[in-house]
């Protein structure tokens, strides 16, 4: 990252073309003739503690390792075009049994797309990152260290209300080595995602349909190539007193099994609430979500009902990452405080179910791993409490502390599940 700045600096220097508009991040030039290119990095040190990993089932215990992201990218646009470049390098130290698949990885591309935006219609090729809404389905998965991304094509319209994303994706397999990455041709991602804007830009409404297939897909009660197609709506609003997120799914589709073909029958219903008092000490918002995602009611009997939240943010719950939202029914008070403008720390509280008690426990890395041992246990699964906070310490320098302790219930402890502790420290720069 530093030879990078020391070059973008130099390249200023030399350069007779004015400085232009960066957003705050990196190094902008405008360039002779029209156009701009911008460069920027980021680096991102976490530290991550778990006592024990996954619950302490099938061998899991203490572990704690260290994690380094660091990315650099350059972006050129002339004339509603625009060509980028992002390479990433990403480190793991002392994880217990060895690096996970999104852990480490030498230098590799991270993004390289072009794309084209005009008055109306736009599009967009290459590998690309491809988050959208709440990213309860669609995120660049941040919190792993690699994080997710797509290669494709994916094509934009836009009118002064709304906008429509139609999308030609498969994820990236992430490899080791250096320049190695490939796409991932047992999955695949196509659909639309549109947005309605309200009265006001904090407020609208998310439509979406999503064809999502993955071979050799894995639940509780079966395994086979999953074909499933994703209906869904959210709605948002976000007021000075008051903000909802509420979102509803529906899924249908196929699961290929040796058994024959499985229909699958899926839904989920999320809501994410709060009220605040900005004018108050501290600024507090008192919020509550609540979910709902599906599972399967009887295995066996010709349909899997189990949802799949294709690809979610792992840290929906918390930054532990401990439960993936399928078959899982759960409710979360928390409270958020801003003691200092730079600094915003959350405290919650979350008591969850398994939504069908045959069917299994459903934990990350995403889109979902059913803990062995798990399905037919009693529903309550256990309740976590969590405390996250977030300093500001500079515009180039942020902090976080995240802290979970998740108290097994009878659902977990019949599996073999334990009581878990989770801490985790993190630093991020960005130029």
């Amino acid at each position: 990252m530093f030879v990078l700045r020391l070059l973008t600096l130099g390249l200023a220097a030399a350069s007779p073309a004015l400085a232009c508009e960066a957003d705050g991040r990196g190094q902008c030039m405008a360039l002779d003739g029209g156009g701009a290119l911008q460069m920027d990095a980021s680096l991102r040190l976490r530290s991550m503690y778990y006592d024990p990993t996954r619950f302490g089932v099938q061998g899991g215990q203490e572990d704690g390792y260290g994690l380094l992201r660091a990315l650099a990218s350059i972006r050129a646009q002339r004339d509603g075009w625009q060509a980028v470049a992002q390479l990433g390098v990403h480190a793991e130290q002392g994880r217990r049994g060895g690096a996970g698949g999104t852990d480490r990885g030498a230098l590799d591309v991270q993004q390289a797309y072009v794309h084209w935006q005009g008055e109306h219609i736009g599009w967009q090729l290459g590998r690309q990152e491809a988050g959208y809404g709440s990213s309860r389905l669609l995120s660049v998965r941040d919190g792993p260290n690699i994080r997710l991304a797509f290669d494709g094509v994916r094509g934009r319209w836009r009118a002064p209300r709304w906008q429509l994303d139609l999308m030609a994706l498969r994820p990236v397999d992430n490899r080791p080595g250096a320049f190695d990455d490939r796409s991932d041709h047992g999955q695949y991602l196509l659909g639309g995602y549109a947005t309605l804007q309200g009265r006001s830009a904090s407020s609208g409404l998310d439509l979406y349909l999503l064809g999502y297939g993955r071979d050799d897909a894995r639940f509780a009660g079966a395994q086979g190539d999953e074909r499933r197609t994703t209906l869904g709506a959210r709605w948002f609003a976000r007021q000075p007193r008051w903000d909802a997120n509420v979102e509803l799914v529906g899924q249908r589709g196929t699961l290929s099994a040796a058994q024959g073909d499985l229909a699958i029958r899926a839904w989920t219903l999320a809501s994410d609430t709060g009220v605040r008092w900005s004018q108050r000490a501290w600024q507090p918002r008192l919020g509550v979500k609540v979910d709902i995602a599906s599972g399967d009611r009887t295995p066996g009997d010709g349909r899997l009902q189990t949802f799949n939240a294709l690809y979610p943010k792992a840290a929906y719950f918390s930054e532990a990452s401990l439960l993936a939202p399928a078959n899982l029914m759960d409710v979360q008070p928390t409270l958020t405080l801003t003691p200092h403008p730079a600094i915003t720390t959350e405290f919650g509280w979350q008591l969850a179910w398994k939504h069908r008690r045959a069917d299994a426990i459903y934990t990350t890395p995403a889109p979902l791993a059913a803990l062995p041992g798990s399905a037919g246990t009693p529903r309550r699964i256990g309740q976590q409490f969590k405390w996250e906070t977030t300093w500001r310490a500079s515009p180039q320098w942020q902090w976080q502390a995240q802290l979970a302790w998740f108290e097994a219930g009878p659902g977990l402890r019949a599996a073999g599940g334990r009581d878990t502790l989770f801490a985790s420290m993190v630093g991020a720069w960005q130029w």
